[in-house]
This record gives C-alpha cells, sequence and structure tokens, in this order.
C-alpha cells in the first residue's frame, strides 16, 4: 500500500506539472515587436513606401501626412523627446504604418491559438471634443495587399479637447491561420481634427498565445485529483 501511495504522490505531481508547463507555454511573453514605437529616431518613410512594398520598408514607420516632432502646439510627448504629429490630407482619414514580418511566429500562429494586442496614445492641439483616432491591424498571408487576410477591427477613440492629456485606444484580436505579415495603422478621421494636429506616441503591438484548452483542463483534473486523494 505504501508503495501505491507513492506512486499516486509521484503521477499526480507530474500531471501537476504537466499541465503548469502547458500553461506556460501557451500563454506566451508579452513584447512590442514594432520598431521605433516612441517615434525617438526620425527615421520614416511615406505610407505609399511602406504599403507598397512590405519587404523593402518593413519596421519603419510610413507617415501619410505630418511628421516626428518634439513638444509642439501645446503638446508635449507622452514619454521621451519626440512623437508623431498628423495633419489633414484632405481625404477621410490621416493613416501612418509601419509593417511587421510575423513569420517567426508561425508555429504558435497555424496552430489558431494567437492573438494580436495593438495600442497607442493619442492627443490633440485642442480644437474639437471628441476627435476619432482608431488603432487597427491588418493581416496578410505574404508581402503584398494581394495577399490580405483580414483585419483586427478597430480599437476606436473619442479625444477630449484637452492637450496635457493623452488618451489610449486599443484592440486584440485573433491572428489568421497563414499570416506571415502583420500591418499597423494609427488614424485619425480628418474631419473629426479640423485644423488641429493629432499627435501619436508610445505605439504598441505584440502576439500572445490564447491558453489551449486543453491544459486548463488537465491542470483542472489535476486539482480534483489531490482533493480527491486528501
Amino acid at each position: 500500500m505504501k508503495n501505491l501511495n507513492t506512486l499516486s504522490r509521484t503521477s499526480l505531481l507530474s500531471l501537476s506539472a504537466l499541465a503548469a508547463s502547458a500553461l506556460l507555454t501557451t500563454s506566451g511573453a508579452s513584447a512590442n515587436i514594432l520598431s521605433n514605437p516612441g517615434f525617438e529616431s526620425l527615421s520614416s518613410t511615406t505610407a505609399a513606401n511602406v504599403l507598397n512594398n512590405f519587404t523593402g520598408f518593413q519596421n519603419v514607420w510610413g507617415i501619410e501626412v505630418g511628421n516626428i516632432t518634439g513638444p509642439a502646439l501645446g503638446v508635449t510627448p507622452a514619454s521621451g523627446a519626440r512623437m508623431l504629429g498628423m495633419t489633414d490630407d484632405g481625404l477621410t482619414y490621416t493613416q501612418t504604418f509601419q509593417a511587421v514580418d510575423v513569420s517567426s511566429y508561425s508555429a504558435l500562429i497555424n496552430s489558431g491559438n494567437a492573438n494580436v494586442n495593438a495600442s497607442a496614445l493619442f492627443n490633440t492641439n485642442g480644437g474639437y471634443i471628441g476627435a476619432f483616432a482608431i488603432v487597427n491591424v491588418m493581416f496578410f498571408s505574404g508581402s503584398t495587399f494581394g495577399s490580405m487576410l483580414g483585419n483586427s477591427g478597430n480599437g476606436a477613440l473619442n479625444l477630449d479637447a484637452n492637450p496635457n492629456t493623452w488618451e489610449s485606444a486599443s484592440v486584440t484580436a485573433a491572428i489568421p491561420v497563414n499570416t506571415t505579415w502583420v500591418v499597423y495603422q494609427v488614424a485619425y478621421q480628418n474631419a473629426s481634427i479640423g485644423n488641429n494636429t493629432g499627435f501619436v506616441d508610445q505605439a504598441y503591438m505584440d502576439i500572445t498565445a490564447v491558453p489551449a484548452p486543453g491544459a486548463l483542463a488537465l491542470l483542472g483534473l489535476a486539482g480534483i485529483t489531490a482533493r480527491r486523494r486528501r
């Protein structure tokens, strides 16, 4: 009987360790995979370059109408010395993009258990209350727009009119299987900012795993077994 009890405890410990290991391997580690997320480097290109050539302009901000600047128009960067300012381009939205190769995450993505999490801080130099800003991620199976698989949907924000406050918009979405490139996007609706400037700082994007149901079930089983043994 002593040997049987020892074996049961050993099996229980192994089961618990296996469950914990499964949870650790599926939880993922958060890390910002964007380059120059705080716009501290002045390096940038045009939005058209990024959208038409992911490979050639990857990890570089593609700005539609605007520039990377220090404190301006009564707005101080949320962190660091610089931020991105965007102004009306005469169309519906003014946008900035960054293309990121995520093929190194292919095993996780193609398992169907990967999420993307994206966010940014927004501000304006006053003006209209309710300036409308978004953060969005688009998914691609290749390095061209023709391979688009979908997008994350918009993490939207209606800002206050106080240039002293930075506000956050964010979005989380499942990453489609076969995704190898993502394009991160921040934008302002032109009609909502009028003649003012919309600012962006502290852009963020990561890829995390969705805990597998099997791992959760295994951990629950270990707990039930422990109670029964007691």
